[in-house]
């Protein structure tokens, strides 16, 4: 069976069953650790940005490739990221595994470690910060539109779109939709769309999709489902959220 690497439109996008199994399948048949590796840097953005549960996705598989594959430098770059994925014997054999020693684990991993509190399965979203994401959306309404709105919370969705430029200078989008969480602050957002430049996977013919973040046209978007005349209508509100630092 010929399995294909994934692309952002699985990798955002799908079930997490059915992309474990996915992911799973692709590393058995190419045993490609690198790639899973990434696909698992992917998968810990998807998990901060959103409030379904896609935490310590692939968890065995990572934990396998940490702990028994040769070491690599993407490995050693990305493995910081993976801490809650293992116990702390573990994490020590994996450290040990993978630096020659502390000070040179300390060394290349420095310059992340303060960006480690928004990937921490702990901080990210989960559905109880709903209706905290719902009154930064809502903030310049007035009061009676904003007791409205939680009256009829269950109908609205929170996206939020990013826009990166390839290597060729061309924007393409990449869209956390219905349930993002779109109040983080501007330094969390970058943070966490600058792993994405920072990955190889997103290519076609060669070229990088996402090698630069276009920060003005970033947006967080509001819609709200209206139901009239037994059709369903989405109600739209963008609220630009500019990334520049």
């Amino acid at each position: 069976m010929n399995v294909q690497p994934l692309q952002e439109r699985q990798l955002f996008q799908m079930k997490r069953e059915s992309l474990e199994k996915r992911i799973c399948q692709y590393y058995e048949e190419t045993q490609n650790s690198d790639v899973v590796i990434e696909y698992g840097m992917a998968l810990l953005v998807r998990n901060a940005m959103m409030m379904e549960d896609y935490s310590l996705m692939c968890k065995d598989l990572i934990r396998q490739i940490f702990l028994t594959c040769r070491p690599s430098e993407r490995m050693r770059e990305f493995c910081l990221y993976f801490y809650d994925y293992f116990e702390y014997e573990e994490w020590e054999i994996v450290r040990s595994r993978l630096f020659k020693s502390r000070a040179e684990f300390s060394e290349m991993t420095r310059l992340v470690r303060p960006d480690m509190k928004y990937f921490r399965v702990a901080s990210t979203p989960t559905f109880d910060k709903f209706d905290e994401v719902l009154a930064y959306a809502i903030k310049s309404w007035s009061e009676k539109s904003r007791e409205k709105a939680f009256e009829e919370k269950e109908d609205f969705y929170f996206s939020f779109k990013a826009v990166f430029e390839d290597d060729n200078g061309k924007k393409h989008k990449l869209t956390f939709s219905k349930n993002a969480d779109i109040c983080k602050s501007c330094e969390e957002l970058f943070t966490l769309m600058e792993i994405l430049t920072r990955l190889t996977i997103f290519q076609k013919n060669g070229v990088r999709r996402f090698r630069d973040i276009v920060e003005t046209e970033c947006e967080s978007i509001v819609s709200q489902e209206i139901i009239n005349h037994s059709k369903r209508k989405k109600r739209g509100q963008e609220l630009r959220k500019s990334l520049i630092k």
